[in-house]
């Protein structure tokens, strides 16, 4: 009786450590992420990347387009400039004896 009691305080020490910091359950996820966990990160950072690069495309294509509508405004701003320097030279053209 003597010996039981003492084997089972003894297993009762040897294990009371491993149940005080959280079990084996706790000391897995200190040690990492399961592969679980690191498969829905990543999951989870792919559709991230994925989003970013939706969004990256968009602004790239508004950007052209405000490209584009700038170079059209130039060449509208060049040809009414050309028709104010023609204008202002057939004014005074007409003023000069």
């Amino acid at each position: 009786m003597l010996k039981s009691g003492l084997a089972l305080s003894l297993l009762l020490l040897v294990s009371w450590p491993v149940h005080a910091d959280g079990g084996p359950e706790q000391a897995a996820t200190a040690r990492g992420p399961t592969p679980g966990q690191l498969k829905r990160q990543l999951h989870a950072q792919d559709a991230e990347v994925a989003r970013l690069q939706q969004e990256v495309g968009q602004q790239e294509a508004r950007s052209r387009e405000a490209g584009h509508r700038l170079e059209e405004q130039d060449l509208r701003i060049e040809a009414l400039r050309r028709q104010l320097d023609a204008l202002m030279r057939s004014r005074q053209a007409g003023q000069q004896p």
